[in-house]
């Protein structure tokens, strides 16, 4: 029986080249429209922001924070889809400390809502708001719909430096604490056919214990109960100030929530009640917003120091991945900061990272050149955000000088490798996979054969070598020695006020004090100006057209079958093309 296919007839094969020249047209055409709708909409945005009225001589500077700012690198203008630009946290932060300079700002009318905002984001929007209030005496009055959760207490953290806090009467004071939950799938993934292998370093290393473990070891209960302990202390320290009370009392009274609103203006939580008819708006005049004041910023002074700031967030993928747009990757990230290293224009650098970790080989990458700055004489000054853990602490750790929000968790210094093998599974649905191999160990990132003992054996030491060379860089980068990281490591998670006090960042706060450390950094006065510019590269033509067809692309998970829906939304879940080595 011969395998040749049918020859096709010659107007067939002319009809085939005419199609295929038609699709390349159209497609091409396609992708020109497209650019052309981008470059048309940014023009009409830009002219549309020349033609807005300047700002009044006096207004209110609002704060919407329905939603939190964006703790991630500012986008062009162009490059925004949407007509509402979403000032950054970088951005919301430096604009209030503005302000509080700028004789034509009244107050500040801040908004909040359900999605402000993490214990991070809170921490700095409340130390900027009450410098405002410190440096101006003028009034900051927020206004919440509910105050519900934890999302609900990092709103109140941020209203807690308000002046006055105004709560509506359809809503209630939900503040009730703080919880941290794992989940732990092991017994899940015994029924359904999926082995677990994981082996790591440290006895805090306890990432893969949601897929290996059905409870929690001991050695992750204590870290669990030492971080949930650490973070309610630090939200309830500014609470406690507002109150002029202890954060034990504070406990005590938010241990007796959920509260009416009534109930919570009795106890002096909030100021006032808000009508269910009304909206009481406290500044009796004009009103500006965020984004329109930042968009009106007046030009750095003349003799600014220029500082790059770089922004990183999510996981940090492997040098050789491909493009992922939710992952840090490190090849990009190196050549921004050696870039701010080698322009002579650029005096210090901020790194603001907020990430879990990651691969060893994107850390060590990035590392590389963070250490760099030092040989170079130029400050890089690493800002912590929500997370800076394990492949993100191997980043850190050169840096001249690390700054950690209370919040911020960080530490986390110890490596894993494993992987679920998902073939025990994919025989029960009736998918077979089968193929060739050559090489005793050829299959060894397969996702569908489980590891051998000698294969387990020889992952092993591998993580063995790899914490050896994080204990052996974080110790060069701190100043300690290889058994006092050893001591604080083990793949602990500590929290920033924790972390301090073991010497694994030198200073609590934001980019605020971020900043300050640059002019210490660089022996300059306390308030001496400085140009920030965006030391992240500005994306090309290749994001928009990502970004573009990403939101329009017809095929959803959602149009899947339930069983392969499953089975993806799992694969997901654990990255089935992660590196064997990870360090989170």
């Amino acid at each position: 029986m011969s395998d040749t296919r049918p020859t096709r007839s010659f107007p067939l094969r002319v009809l085939a080249v005419l199609w295929g020249i038609v699709k390349v047209v159209v497609f091409g055409l396609g992708i020109i429209l497209l650019v052309l709708l981008l470059l048309s909409y940014g023009a009409i945005r830009h002219f549309q922001t020349a033609e807005e009225k300047p700002l009044p001589e006096h207004f209110a500077l609002l704060l919407n924070l329905t939603r939190a700012p964006p703790d991630e690198a500012a986008e062009p203008a162009w490059l925004r889809l949407s007509s509402s630009a979403r000032p950054t946290l970088a951005d919301a932060i430096a604009a209030i400390d503005r302000a509080a300079h700028d004789p034509r700002v009244t107050g500040l009318d801040i908004e909040l809502g359900g999605n402000c905002c993490s214990l991070t984001t809170a921490e700095e929007l409340h130390n900027a708001i009450q410098r405002f209030r410190d440096q101006t005496g003028k009034p900051a009055i927020a206004r919440a719909m509910s105050f519900d959760g934890v999302s609900g207490l990092g709103a109140y953290v941020v209203a807690s430096a308000a002046s006055s806090i105004e709560l509506s009467a359809a809503g209630d004071f939900g503040v009730t604490g703080i919880a941290l939950q794992t989940p732990f799938g092991a017994g899940l993934l015994k029924k359904i056919g999926v082995d677990a292998q994981f082996e790591h370093i440290g006895a805090y290393k306890t990432y893969p214990q949601m897929y290996t473990r059905s409870q929690p070891s001991k050695a992750n209960l204590e870290m669990l109960n030492s971080l949930a302990h650490s973070l309610y202390a630090s939200s309830l320290a500014p609470i406690a100030a507002r109150l002029h009370e202890t954060r034990a009392q504070v406990k005590t009274m938010l241990d007796q929530a959920p509260f009416s609103p009534d109930q919570a203006r009795q106890d002096h939580l909030v100021d006032a009640v808000l009508p269910l008819d009304a909206r009481i708006d406290k500044f009796k005049g004009k009103t500006a917003s965020l984004a329109r004041y930042i968009a009106e910023a007046p030009a750095p002074a003349a003799n600014a120091t220029r500082v790059a700031l770089i922004v990183a967030h999510g996981d940090i993928a492997a040098p050789s991945a491909r493009d992922n747009p939710g992952a840090i990757d490190p090849r990009r990230l190196a050549r921004e900061i050696a870039a701010a290293l080698d322009d002579k224009n650029v005096k210090a650098i901020v790194l603001r990272l907020d990430t879990p970790g990651g691969t060893v080989t994107g850390s060590a990458l990035i590392g590389a050149e963070v250490a760099r700055a030092a040989a170079a004489h130029k400050p890089l000054i690493v800002s912590m955000g929500g997370l800076d853990a394990s492949g993100g602490y191997w980043v850190s750790s050169h840096g001249a000088v690390l700054v950690a929000d209370p919040a911020t968790l960080t530490g986390s210094i110890g490596v894993l490798g494993g992987k679920l093998s998902f073939g025990t599974l994919l025989d029960r649905i009736g998918v077979t996979v089968t193929g060739a191999s050559r090489g005793a160990n050829a299959l060894f990132d397969s996702p569908t054969t489980p590891w051998t003992k000698p294969q387990l054996a020889s992952l092993q030491g591998m993580l063995n070598q790899n914490y050896q060379q994080f204990v052996g860089w974080v110790a060069s980068g701190r100043h300690m020695s290889a058994a006092q990281v050893n001591a604080i490591g083990q793949g602990r998670v500590w929290t920033g006020v924790q972390a301090k006090k073991r010497g694994l960042v030198d200073e609590i706060g934001g980019y605020h004090t971020a900043f300050d450390a640059v002019r210490a950094a660089l022996k300059l006065p306390v308030h001496a100006p400085l140009d920030i510019v965006n030391g992240n590269a500005k994306p090309g033509i290749h994001a928009l057209l990502v970004r573009a067809f990403s939101k329009a692309s017809p095929l959803g998970l959602a149009q899947l079958p339930p069983q392969l829906r499953a089975l993806v939304a799992l694969a997901h879940l654990h990255r089935l093309s992660m590196p064997p080595i990870e360090i989170r």
